[in-house]
């Protein structure tokens, strides 16, 4: 069975001159009319056409730089005919639609393909990305939906729950991997900044004021310290099972049938995409985390780039030197330097010696050309700068190295696999760093989620809490080749 193309379903639900509008030079009126008029009238979506017209005359008057064509009024002096013009156009491109009921009675309504493009738009337009906060409780919501027992098993489930449980899902992911690159989309706004950035201090204070507190790093720490990657692995493999099972894609077709009045062969068909596309998207959020470090590893490699060839290719300090100079050579031209000897000085040395260079030491020296920097993203850089590749190699390193929740909650799960169970740190010792840190980790939090989705809690106590004052009567344990002070592990 052959789809429709997107270009064909597209024009058959809407007329050529829909988009006509976006592409006039005054695609500025037109957007705002549109969102004015959309605003006000609400979820109604009709207003008297006195009002639109209003408001579109209102809008004409915030735009007066923008040139209108013949066809939108630019002969006409009365702004009402202006905007009656503008209004027609609305109407030929199917963004409002005249209603006359009577006489005296004139509404506007706004067409139902308005508001899926003015949504569209406003995404576009988007710059803070305030939305993303959600983003994080949309995953959330999704893992606790499939972690269900048996939320996809068609022996529990009938046809249409099983339905609604497959497209509920497949939308909420959706949402999420749309607000996920939003975060993207955040980044490069920042690199476009960094690139036009005036000084050092502005290159440092992107760098580490706003990009450090942005969006993006919520996004960044509800992914990587709040567990989820680990449960939707996991929620991965247990869809890839399910995708398999005939029963649940019978099942699956069966409630899609019933509901959009498919034939059978479509229904199927419908269901192993479905299927499909949910193990995909769970699988999409991980590549997009991905994306986004590579990204963030470029952001920091282009400041240190950028701050770089500020500091050490176009310095402030020789253009002062330089101006300086220029205006004691516009000041004093055509004059002697023995006439110099009885004027005040410009300005007193802050210093206990002065030497000043003349003669051949004054002139200058042989300049060595320095190379252009390279601000490209994947060109070599100069110097001791590093590729995007070690880069990430460096955030993945200390990535290894952070105490997370993550890797205290392996080594709970392995050494106490059972709950609820105690474990000394004189019962075992540390082989390695990697185990030192652990144990560290340990210490460090109570509860994480491990790979398999499942949530371990545990609780530390020892002789440091009732003689941390007294750290010599403390019992030590040696760790990989460190004395860590005495502490039981409890598991809940």
């Amino acid at each position: 069975m052959i789809l429709p193309s997107l270009s064909e379903k597209l024009l058959g639900s809407v007329s050529r001159d829909f988009f006509r509008p976006l592409t006039r030079p005054s695609v500025a009126i037109y957007v705002d009319c549109a969102d004015r008029l959309a605003d006000i009238a609400g979820d109604a979506g009709r207003l008297p056409h006195s009002e639109a017209i209003a408001l579109i005359r209102e809008v004409l008057q915030s735009h007066p730089d923008v040139l209108l064509d013949e066809d939108e009024g630019a002969t006409l002096r009365d702004s009402r005919q202006r905007a009656g013009q503008l209004f027609n156009r609305l109407c030929d491109a199917a963004w409002l639609e005249d209603q006359q009921i009577g006489l005296h009675e004139r509404w506007t309504l706004i067409s139902p393909g308005l508001r899926p493009m003015l949504r569209l738009l406003r995404e576009l337009a988007e710059d803070e990305i305030a939305e993303l906060k959600t983003f994080a409780d949309t995953v959330r919501g999704v893992c606790e939906t499939l972690e269900r027992p048996g939320v996809l098993d068609a022996r529990l489930h009938d046809a249409d729950a099983l339905r609604g449980t497959v497209t509920d899902v497949n939308g909420r992911l959706e949402s999420a991997v749309i607000q996920l690159h939003g975060v993207e989309k955040l980044i490069s706004l920042f690199d476009k900044r960094q690139r036009l950035s005036d000084s050092p201090a502005e290159t440092l204070r992107l760098l580490y004021a706003e990009f450090g507190a942005g969006q993006h790093m919520v996004c960044y720490d509800a992914l990587r310290r709040s567990g989820l990657l680990p449960r939707l692995q996991a929620l991965r493999s247990m869809v890839a099972d399910r995708r398999d099972d005939p029963l649940v894609k019978a099942r699956l077709a069966e409630g899609l049938a019933s509901h959009y009045h498919w034939d059978e062969s479509e229904s199927y068909h419908r269901a192993e995409k479905a299927l499909r596309l949910l193990e995909q998207r769970l699988a999409a959020i991980r590549l997009v985390a991905d994306a986004i470090d590579a990204r963030m590893a470029s952001f920091n490699q282009l400041s240190q780039q950028r701050y770089r060839y500020q500091t050490e290719l176009r310095g402030r300090r020789p253009e002062i030197v330089k101006a300086y100079c220029d205006a004691i050579n516009l000041r004093h031209a055509d004059t002697r330097l023995a006439s110099l000897r009885g004027e005040d000085p410009d300005f007193q040395p802050l210093v206990p010696e002065v030497r000043f260079f003349y003669g051949l030491e004054s002139l200058a020296r042989l300049r060595r050309v320095k190379s252009p920097a390279d601000l490209s993203f994947g060109g070599e850089a100069s110097g001791t700068s590093e590729s995007s590749e070690e880069t990430l190699a460096a955030l993945r390193e200390r990535q290894r190295l952070a105490l997370t929740p993550q890797r205290a909650a392996r080594l709970v799960a392995r050494l106490l696999p059972e709950s609820p169970t105690s474990l000394s740190t004189q019962t075992f010792t540390a082989a390695d760093t990697d185990e030192m840190l652990d144990i560290l980790a340990v210490a460090a939090y109570d509860s994480a989620v491990t790979a398999d989705g499942k949530r371990v809690s545990w609780f530390v106590d020892g002789p440091g809490k009732i003689a941390g004052l007294e750290p010599e009567t403390i019992p030590s344990d040696p760790h990989a080749g460190w004395h860590v002070e005495r502490f039981t592990i409890n598991r809940t």
